[in-house]
């Protein structure tokens, strides 16, 4: 008599690799066929490659300048500036942009020359600010801090301006204090607005700190782009331009995941 033998175990389920999306597809496409181009676009005489450099080149100097051209010095010294310049900026503008959003005797008085100085060129002051700080750190955290303040001066203002009206007469009706309309309502409806300041301002920021580097410095990225620049040295300066790039993109990036995360406290 023999056993009858069970039903077979269900194979396990193959890993599947997940697959890029079809817009990352294009996107990493696209890249690859710049970066080849750019390759292939000097040695075939399209253009002179004194002036481009290669992908190749790029690569092998920015090997040389991580080991023997004191990289983190320098990106110490523009990352600190921007830091510093960045972060008193978010202390002043939203606590100042809060304020004008809410309060329209203070609007009245410090909006028109606020605009002025935020449509005027922020390095238009530089010379300014070299003249009062010196040729250090200070002038170039002063030219991120006022690149930095007014984008988000203007989105914190206008994101308390645009709360709903609605939700704010029926908290007042059924009895809500002054202090929770403006924290339970203004605030969380603000927020968006809040951080999409923050995030136009890092370009702001990161553009005056290389700039007042590029006019004026001992150190930095933008005292080495200066430097390789007047030697001619493109693949040098294409390896600190796109440190620079890399680092506004994660920052943008980073924004950009927290500013996500805060749409669902927008009121509804």
């Amino acid at each position: 008599m023999t056993a009858t033998a069970g039903p077979r175990p269900a194979p396990p389920p193959r890993a599947r690799w997940p697959r890029p999306s079809r817009s990352a597809t294009i996107s990493i496409a696209s890249v690859a066929v710049f970066f080849l181009l750019w390759q292939i676009a000097p040695e075939l005489g399209l253009v002179n490659g004194r002036f481009t450099s290669q992908p190749t080149l790029v690569l092998k100097a920015a090997l040389e300048v991580a080991v023997a051209d004191d990289f983190l010095r320098h990106a110490r010294v523009s990352l600190t500036a921007f830091a510093v310049g960045y972060g008193l900026a978010m202390l002043v503008s939203i606590p100042l942009g809060i304020v004008l959003g809410t309060s329209r005797i203070a609007r009245h008085m410090l909006e028109p020359p606020l605009m002025a100085l935020y449509i005027a060129p922020t390095l238009i002051l530089l010379p300014v600010m070299i003249v009062w700080l010196g040729i250090g750190i200070a002038s170039k955290i002063a030219v991120a801090f006022l690149g930095a303040v007014f984008p988000i001066i203007v989105n914190t203002m206008a994101g308390m301006r645009e709360a709903d009206h609605k939700l704010v007469r029926m908290a007042r009706s059924f009895g809500a204090s002054r202090f929770d309309v403006f924290t339970r309502i203004l605030v969380p409806g603000a927020l968006p607005s809040i951080v999409v300041g923050l995030r136009l301002a890092i370009g702001r920021a990161v553009l005056g700190v290389i700039v007042g580097e590029l006019y004026v410095s001992q150190a930095g990225l933008g005292f080495q782009l200066t430097t390789y620049g007047a030697a001619m040295r493109i693949d040098r300066l294409l390896v600190y331009a796109i440190a620079v790039s890399i680092f506004g993109y994660t920052m943008t990036a980073l924004v950009r995941a927290i500013e996500a995360r805060l749409q669902r406290w927008r009121p509804e």
